[in-house]
Order: structure tokens, then sequence, then C-alpha cells
């Protein structure tokens, strides 16, 4: 029985696909310090198998897309699906922090094969309208794994060992896998016999750079990462250790804040169906984002940045970046439906970039003070500011 792509089926699979990112991160969030203690590791060595997941995530898809302009979406697609149940069962292995950080490389390569296939397969599939509220759908459903993940990983935990996190993700990949054999077919329409030959590949990815308005969404889509990996990632630190936040408030807190990113995504595909332009959404979205940061960032300098204060500005931020994210992904593929695996692969990676950049830029800014948090979120909402008026904006007007 063949998934049919205008089932709702369909995009709850696509939707898994993009999600195995976000579960790979969060899950293994409370298991950080056993890890550590299991393999005599501190914690920025630890703290390594998130950096080394992203940076295997990021420059897989670079590989991913051309390859899979050439054979088809299908054969690469099982292919990391397959590596990443693999990679995810060693890691359960590991006997060594060296091991775990190698096989996390590997298994951030597999999810982030999975996800630039996931994202060009609904451009080969879809256009215009359909393919941005499609988008957004997917966006929502996959919203769900980062509020579930940390909890999903904390139930585990309290009735196995961490490697078991590692054998639930392995599990998952081997489903997708046996899914895609079962019930996907080929998406693509024509595959392009040259897109691995060097001077052709060297040529898309610089048609791919060198376009303005795909190079702009994807950085806009990139820097909008960073803004909400700002807030993933210092949250923890804000919330529970400076401001004394108990661990199921902040659970609370946080699903709030995803349910906001959720209800952004499906706000964005309801409204795009009702006809409104996809400018004037994310126009609204990139505002959204950036004055609920600049007045978060107020209430932090003028010691007023407390919890119940903040929610309903995190929450409203997380909308806003919710109607970004699907806009943003289209932007940055549709000018490419001849290469939209080099596209999806060009845009992915700037946006496990920006995400890496966050956390790297949190990490320098924390003082034991809240401000980190929406600092940062600041610096990478006005950035993407900048991008809206220097790239995405000319190239609309042209």
């Amino acid at each position: 029985m063949r998934l049919l792509p205008q089932s709702f089926a369909f995009t709850v699979f696509i939707a898994a696909l993009a999600a195995l990112p976000p579960l790979s991160i969060d899950m293994g969030l409370p298991a950080m310090d056993r890890i550590g203690q299991a393999l005599d590791a501190p914690p920025s060595r630890t703290g390594l198998t998130l950096s080394l997941f992203m940076v295997g995530f990021a420059f897989a898809q670079l590989a991913v897309g051309p390859v899979s302009d050439r054979f088809g979406r299908r054969p690469p697609l099982i292919a990391t699906c397959a590596l990443f149940a693999l990679s995810g069962l060693l890691c359960g292995f590991a006997g060594s922090i060296g091991g775990l950080l190698f096989w996390r490389l590997v298994q951030g390569a597999g999810a982030g094969g999975a996800t630039v296939l996931a994202f060009a397969m609904v451009r080969d599939l879809f256009e215009g309208t359909e393919a941005r509220a499609r988008m957004g759908t997917i966006s929502a459903v996959m919203t769900v794994a980062p509020m579930l993940a940390p909890s999903a990983g904390a139930l585990i935990l309290d009735v196995a060992d961490w490697r078991a996190i590692f054998g639930v993700l392995a599990a998952a990949g081997l489903a997708l896998t046996v899914a895609i054999g079962l019930a996907v077919a080929e998406s693509i329409r024509a595959r392009d016999a040259l897109a691995l030959a060097p001077n052709r590949l060297l040529r898309s990815y610089a048609r791919a750079l060198s376009h303005r308005s795909s190079i702009g969404h994807a950085l806009l889509g990139a820097l909008s990462f960073g803004c909400l990996f700002s807030f993933v990632s210092a949250s923890p630190f804000v919330f529970i250790g400076v401001l004394g936040l108990s661990a199921g408030w902040y659970a609370l807190l946080f699903a709030i804040c995803a349910l906001g990113l959720t209800g952004g995504s499906l706000l964005c595909a309801r409204l795009l169906r009702l006809g409104t332009p996809a400018r004037t959404l994310l126009v609204a979205g990139v505002a959204g984002q950036t004055v609920m940061s600049v007045c978060l960032l107020a209430l932090a300098l003028l010691g007023q940045f407390r919890v119940w204060d903040a929610l309903p500005m995190l929450a409203l931020a997380n909308i806003a970046m919710g109607m970004i994210t699907p806009l943003a992904v289209h932007g940055a593929m549709e000018p490419f439906p001849d290469m939209a695996g080099v596209a999806s692969a060009v845009r992915g990676c700037a946006q496990m970039l920006g995400g890496a950049a966050a956390s790297a830029l949190v990490a320098l800014l924390f003082a034991g003070t809240a401000t980190a948090l929406p600092l940062s979120m600041t610096i990478f909402a006005v950035s993407s500011a900048m991008v809206w008026f220097a790239f995405v904006r000319p190239a609309a007007t042209a």
C-alpha cells in the first residue's frame, strides 16, 4: 500500500523524517549527567554530543541533496534512515566518550540526509500556495517533537539506562526505513544524470548561493532558527538555574512555547489557504519575532525578567517563528524545481549552522543572569530583519 501525497498520513510521514533532529537532540538532554558519569567524561566533552550531531547534520545535507537529484529521493532516503538507525544502535553500545562522539556525528549525518530529502519531496510534489501550506502543516507536526522529547527521555531514564534512549532512536530510524521500503513512492519527476559531475555540482551550488531570493530566505530561516535555539539552549540555565523554576514548571513553560511554535505554523497554513499573501505573513513573522525579542531584552536590562512576565512574550515570539519557518523553507527552494535537493541542502545546512551558532553564543554570553537568553534572541532576530530588508524584500519587488 502506497502513501498518497495528498493524504494526511503522507504529511505525518514527512514530518516524522523532519522531526528526527529535535528528537535526537532533546531526548538525550535529561541523560547528559548520566552519560558523563558512565563514560567518565566532563560536561565540556559530554556537551560535544550535541555539537557534533549538529555538525554531521549540517554538512551531510550538502552531499545528500545532489545525490538525490541524480538517483532520486527514495534510494538515499532509505540509506540515510538506515544509517540513522545503525548509528543510534552503536551510540547505545559506545564504551567511551570518543566512540559516542563519533557515532553521534554519524547519526547527525543520517538525520540531516533524511530531513533534506523530506523537504525536497514536498518541493517535488507540490507548488505555490499548496506547497507553502504543506510546509506549514509539516512544521506544526514537527514542533510536537521538541515538546515531547525531553519528557520521553526522562520517562525512559525512569525505567532503563541512558543507552535505551539511543535504542529508541534506532528503532524509530528502522521503522522509517521499513515504511519507505513498503509504502513510499519516488517523488522526483526527472533525474539529473549530470547532478554529481564536479563542474555541474559547483555550478548548482553557485547558482543556489547567488540567487538573491533563495539565499535571502535561507538566511532568514537560519537566523530565525538561531533565535529559537537561543531560547532552547539558554532556557534551562535561566529559568531553572537563575530564576529557580522547578523542573515540572519548566517543562510546562517549554510546552507552552512549543505550542506557540505549532500554532504559528498552523496559523500560517490556514491564512495561506484563505488567500493571505505569503509576503504579508513573512513580514508579520519577522516583525513579531524582533519586537518580542527586544521587549524581553528590555525586561532583562531593567532587572524585571520574571517567569510570568517573560512567558507571554516568549510564546508570541515562538508563534512568529512558527510563521517564518515554512515560508522561509519554501522561498529558499521555490526557484529551483530542477535541483530541489541542492536548494534544500543549502537551506538545511544554513539552518543547522544557525542553531549551532546560537548555542555557542549563549555559552559565551551566559554569566549567571537572565540576560544571555533575550540578548542572543535579539541578536538573531534583528539580524533576520536586516536580511529581510537587504535580500528578501528587494528580490520580491524586483
